[in-house]
């Protein structure tokens, strides 16, 4: 090391903010005093780089709490989004098959193009009919899914009638509106990943503590109540379902439960609060959701395995749609393709990267009441009741913001070492513009003593 550079440091050592270094630096002191401040410093930074290296750990991994609120009376809570998916119309099937093909068709048919129009991850008929046997139909479809799925499945004023909120009528199509999943094409009310969301005010507070949505169901669908953010799907848990057969008249009673964020939330990351917010989305939806990032897994999933998707299968080009040959693949891995599982699970299912979502809603199913009517009689009523205001909710709150760990960071490094920004700011001064500043300095004096000096 040089001279320079040991006097520069020296120098620092000796006009340093930081305490305890200005004495290790005396060299008028005893050699003890100086060790014993060696030893004290060298604690002191120890103990202070535990402490910001705890509080960093508490930023990244501990920065949300939960807590539950019961300030009821201040709420508005909204009936969840109710979707509706139609499952069979044998009646359709029977009309398009004698349009598209001979009247003396193979009846086989017409299984197989139940199975295209309400393909739900397998297709027996399909796939024996039209892969499977040795002399299979000239007629089989071997392509162009999404041709005859359009020819079979109904459009909403054939399928939802006669709707109602707390007995004030509305027209059904105008606010269930159509969305595109998994499953085919579905109608939604008070659902946000609409292309045009239009929700009808369905609220319950403490004016109007209950909400009632009526409606009748033309033909055999499945009825699933979920968040306002949340997609009706093949994954979507079966609590959450509700199989609605002609002839029946069913009562679905669900209780509501919100989460409030602190507005602090937003400024943590999504793997620190292990959540995404709505506005946070990669998918396939407007908006993100448990439910969407799950769609876009299992369109992956099906790239990867069969190198194609089925033709439900959202933001597929017509060269990415399953001939024949793919939907035996789909078929074949249905298990794997249709099922979540965990990361350590051994069984057959799909590992998905999904974190829920920060405004999702915690729907509980209360009660269902089946209540048969004429068989005769082709519909089915339905009532989704919000019985009673919730009395708590939850709130996720920020409990180490970077404030906080800006404040912990400067306390502990003035409480240890004397510290400030300040203190770190003239340390990278005295060893870059005071070093450079000395070594002009020292060459200009040495250019005058060269001029002042007599030649000999």
């Amino acid at each position: 090391m040089s001279a320079s550079c040991k006097a520069q440091i020296k120098e620092y050592c000796q006009n340093c903010s930081f305490a305890g270094i200005r004495f290790i630096a005396d060299d008028s002191k005893h050699w003890i005093e100086r060790w014993f401040w060696v030893v004290l410093v060298i604690l002191s930074w120890y103990g202070s780089a535990l402490l910001i290296i705890a509080a960093w750990n508490a930023f990244v991994n501990n920065p949300i709490s939960f807590g539950v609120e019961t300030t009821y009376t201040d709420w508005s809570t909204k009936m969840p989004a109710v979707a509706v998916c139609e499952m069979a119309n044998d009646d359709q099937i029977y009309n398009v098959s004698d349009t598209i093909w001979t009247p003396k068709h193979l009846l086989d048919l017409e299984d197989v193009l139940k199975d295209i129009a309400y393909f739900r991850g397998v297709a027996y008929s399909l796939i024996d009919v039209c892969y499977l046997s040795k002399n299979p139909d000239h007629l089989c479809p071997l392509s162009n899914y999404s041709y005859y799925t359009e020819l079979v499945r109904s459009p909403c004023p054939k399928l939802i009638r006669n709707c109602s909120y707390n007995n004030i009528v509305f027209e059904c199509c105008d606010y269930f509106q159509p969305i595109k999943t998994d499953l085919g094409t579905c109608y939604i009310i008070n659902s946000i990943q609409t292309e045009n969301p239009r929700p009808y005010p369905m609220i319950s507070n403490i004016t109007q503590k209950r909400g009632i949505l009526r409606f009748q169901i033309m033909l055999l669908s499945m009825i699933y109540t979920i968040g306002e953010d949340e997609i009706p799907g093949i994954t979507t848990l079966y609590s959450s379902t509700l199989k609605a057969s002609l002839g029946n008249t069913y009562l679905r009673q669900v209780s509501v439960r919100d989460i409030e964020n602190d507005p602090l939330v937003v400024e943590t990351t999504p793997e620190q609060r292990a959540c995404r917010f709505n506005s946070e989305n990669q998918g396939l939806y407007p908006h993100y959701s448990y439910s969407a990032c799950i769609v876009l897994c299992r369109k992956r999933a099906q790239l990867d395995i069969c190198h194609c998707n089925d033709h439900f299968m959202l933001n597929t080009s017509d060269s990415e749609r399953c001939n024949i040959t793919g939907m035996w693949c789909l078929h074949t891995h249905s298990k794997q393709l249709t099922a979540l599982k965990p990361p350590w699970s051994q069984r057959q299912g799909l590992v998905c990267d999904c974190l829920p979502s920060c405004e999702e809603t915690d729907i509980t199913i209360i009660k269902d009441v089946t209540t048969p009517l004429h068989p005769k009689r082709k519909k089915a009523f339905v009532e989704v009741m919000l019985p009673y205001l919730p009395t708590e909710r939850f709130k996720r709150n920020v409990v180490r913001s970077r404030l906080d760990l800006v404040v912990s960071v400067g306390s502990t490094a003035g409480l240890f070492v004397g510290a400030s920004l300040l203190s770190f700011v003239e340390l990278i001064f005295f060893f870059t513009v005071r070093y450079i500043s000395n070594v002009l300095m020292e060459k200009r004096k040495r250019k005058r003593v060269r001029i002042i000096l007599p030649r000999h």
